[in-house]
């Protein structure tokens, strides 16, 4: 498996949490041979509490490990040295402001990844979280921490543990995170009568920034793959950072897995769900450290017309229109080099036209439209757009109602959906040329 292999490292005793949690009842001792004996196969350790008790594993990726072909050390040096990148976007995503209580910027020390594994897909009162993992940035290396449930009647020790790690950080990254992981926590929590230690953190849910960045696009050139088209995590890790799992366990079989543990109390079968939580985490660091990257060395970095696309729009929900015009130019000039892609060779016109009408430079903006409006392969859409703001400059801008009656007509026999509204123009094209006509005054 091309990924970084964990260290296993001790995990401390965790003394009672007094207060944390309400009193539960008392609970029958646990099988604690069985319980101890799953967590040492595991890896970790067993951590008990008066609400019950939860297997902890511990690994840690120290700088040297290679997550595919990405070091964790860079994974790392990039994401503590992203604050602008982060501060972008807070402003794209308002929901994440790295601040601590007092008001200061927070140390990127106190970022914590998360992810879940699930006795269902569905965030209902009747799933659960069995596995909940954490990963965080200590010094050079990536830890994760592991929390198990060794059985449902144990859930109130595993929340707890979870809500004195997550007292310790600040803010909260994740993938798909604000559908599912969250709100399944926080039912949780509820369902125990307990605040939930999640309420109120800044969270990034990077799905919405790697969909804006890849959807749609492979990062290497080449055969397109079946699954470029997808946002998910496996095929970003693999785009990114070249993770290519070997024997990983499909998702669907994981819930299984976890049932048939805690019928035979054999913990075999966790050790790949484990292991592919982990890897969910270390990537998920890879993802943001690669949309870091892009962000703050801007379109030089990028690889691909698409990914420079993604970026400008990145650029573009932040406020940054400059950046976002020269990403836009960028992905112009990956397209027309490569020849490829004339969607987003399209779209990148499109935006590039409305920057630059937004920014008051309605003969750039022209230019743009102009170019769209002759781009080969371009979708019928953007072209009747291209044509209809070309219009609209010609009679109002530049005041050459022949040029502007021209695209006029080049939409009506296209079949603009509103024919109404074209033909209304056309008419009055037509009276103003007929005055023009009469007065015997220059057209232009």
């Amino acid at each position: 498996m091309d990924s970084a292999q964990g260290k296993p490292s001790s995990v401390p005793v965790v003394d009672r949490r007094g207060g944390s949690f309400p009193p539960a009842l008392a609970i029958e001792p646990l099988g604690a041979p069985d319980h101890t004996r799953a967590a040492l196969e595991l890896g970790g350790a067993l951590v008990e509490h008066s609400e019950g008790a939860v297997i902890v594993v511990d690994r840690e990726y120290q700088a040297d490990r290679l997550h595919g072909r990405t070091p964790i050390g860079e994974i790392v040096s990039t994401i503590t040295g992203g604050d602008d990148a982060l501060k972008l976007m807070a402003q794209a995503w308002p929901s994440f402001a790295l601040r601590a209580s007092e008001g200061k910027p927070a140390s990127h020390g106190r970022l914590m990844f998360l992810d879940l594994e699930t006795t269902g897909l569905f965030s209902g009162a009747g799933t659960q979280a069995f596995l909940i993992g954490c990963a965080t940035i200590e010094g050079t290396s990536i830890r994760v921490r592991q929390f198990l449930l060794p059985g449902f009647e144990h859930e109130r020790a595993l929340l707890s543990e979870m809500q004195e790690w997550a007292r310790a950080h600040g803010a909260l990254c994740t993938y798909n995170g604000r559908t599912f992981d969250v709100p399944l926590i926080e039912t949780r929590f509820m369902f125990h009568r307990v605040p939930c230690p999640l309420d109120g953190v800044p969270h990034l849910d990077m799905l919405h920034p790697a969909r804006r960045l890849w959807r749609q696009r492979p990062l290497t050139m080449g055969t397109p793959d079946p699954d470029d088209s997808s946002c998910s995590l496996a095929v970003l890790e693999k785009q990114i950072a070249g993770v290519h799992r070997v024997g990983d366990v499909p998702g669907y079989e994981i819930p299984s897995r976890f049932f048939k543990f805690v019928r035979t109390g054999d913990a075999r079968p966790l050790e790949a769900v484990m292991e592919h939580n982990r890897l969910d985490l270390i990537s998920l660091a890879a993802v943001l450290a690669r949309a870091i990257v892009l962000i703050t060395r801007g379109p030089s970095a990028a690889m691909t017309a698409q990914e420079a696309y993604g970026l400008a729009r990145v650029y573009e929900r932040g406020g940054a229109d400059e950046n976002a015009e020269a990403s836009l130019l960028r992905t112009i000039e990956f397209a027309t080099r490569v020849g490829g892609e004339p969607e987003v060779h399209a779209e990148a016109l499109r935006r590039l036209a409305w920057i630059r009408r937004r920014d008051r430079r309605p003969h750039e903006a022209a230019e743009a439209w102009n170019a769209l409006a002759v781009l080969p392969r371009c979708a019928a859409a953007l072209r009747r757009e291209a044509k209809e703001a070309l219009a609209i400059h010609h009679e109002h801008r530049l005041k050459d109602l022949q040029a502007a009656r021209r695209h006029a007509l080049e939409l009506l026999a296209e079949g603009v959906a509103n024919r109404a509204r074209v033909q209304h123009r056309l008419d009055r094209l037509d009276r103003k040329l007929a005055r023009y006509t009469e007065a015997q005054l220059p057209l232009n």
